[in-house]
């Protein structure tokens, strides 16, 4: 996401981690910042559902041991949530197992974006 665009009301400038932005996938894709990576990972579950995000998941204390900011997005037209992680570029797929590693399920869908050029 973006960070060096846009001020104010559900900015990616402030990647707040504090609540999900009310957000589409597409949406997602258009505000990723490319000299940055970016791990995307979708729960297409029921949104009626506790959330696979939810906040006392100790996911969010590893990623900020780790120093990486993140995202919830929630998309209602397809009733999909996706955390969204700003990583480091380099070494993608290991940032990306450790984060796996964290206690999703196997079978979660995500999607890796590299930074350009690295």
């Amino acid at each position: 996401m973006r960070f060096d665009e846009g001020k104010g009301e559900n900015s990616v400038a402030d990647f707040s981690h504090s609540g999900a932005l009310k957000k589409s996938f597409l949406w997602i894709k258009q505000h990723l910042d490319p000299s940055w990576s970016y791990i995307v990972i979708e729960n297409d579950g029921n949104l009626q559902e506790p959330s696979l995000f939810k906040m006392d998941h100790r996911t969010y204390t590893c990623l900020e041991k780790e120093n990486y900011t993140w995202q919830q997005v929630v998309d209602m037209d397809v009733s999909r949530e996706y955390l969204v992680i700003r990583i480091p570029p380099n070494n993608e797929e290991k940032r990306f197992g450790r984060i796996m590693g964290f206690g999703f399920p196997g079978n979660i869908v995500y999607y890796l974006y590299k930074a350009e050029g690295k």
